[in-house]
C-alpha cells in the first residue's frame, strides 16, 4: 500500500521542478535584457551594473541610427551594423577603468560621453567615413 509521502513525492518534484524553471527563466530574461530593470536618468535612485550601463547607451547610440542618412550619410541598416560592430569594441576599450556600479549622473555621462565618442560613426562621403575637415574638402565632391 502506498504510503501518503510516496504518494506527494512526484507531485513536490514536479512543483520543484516547475519552480526551478520559472526561475531560471527570469535569470535568462534578465541577461538577456541586461538594461529591463535601469535607466541612465535614474541612475542615483538604481544604480547601474557596468554591463548594464553600457548596454544602455548602445541603445543611445543605435537611436541616432533612426535618421542616419542625415547624421552619418548612411543607410539605417549600416548604421545599426557600424554601431554594434564598434560598440563591443568600445566596451572592451572603457570596461576595465569602468566602476563595477555606476551611482551618479556626472559619472554615467562622462562614461557615456567617451563611448559615444568611441561607438558613433562620424560622416560617410562615397562610401569613406570622414573625421577631419582635410578629409571633408578631398572625399566630398
Amino acid at each position: 500500500m502506498p504510503t501518503r509521502r510516496s504518494l506527494l513525492a512526484p507531485q513536490l518534484v514536479c512543483l520543484l521542478s516547475c519552480l526551478l524553471a520559472s526561475g531560471l527563466s527570469e535569470v535568462a530574461a534578465q541577461q538577456s535584457n541586461p538594461t529591463r530593470n535601469y535607466s541612465l536618468k535614474t541612475v542615483e535612485a538604481t544604480p547601474i551594473p557596468r554591463q548594464a550601463h553600457f548596454a544602455l547607451w548602445k541603445d543611445v547610440a543605435l537611436g541616432a541610427c533612426t535618421d542616419a542618412k542625415s547624421r552619418f550619410n548612411l543607410e539605417q541598416n549600416e548604421c545599426v551594423s557600424v554601431i554594434s560592430r564598434r560598440a563591443d569594441m568600445c566596451i572592451a576599450k572603457y570596461e576595465a577603468q569602468t566602476p563595477a556600479l555606476i551611482t551618479t549622473r556626472a559619472e554615467s555621462r562622462s562614461i557615456g560621453r567617451n563611448f559615444m565618442y568611441c561607438a558613433t560613426p562620424y560622416y560617410f562621403c562615397n562610401g569613406v567615413e570622414v573625421k577631419t575637415e582635410a578629409e571633408v574638402l578631398a572625399r566630398c565632391r
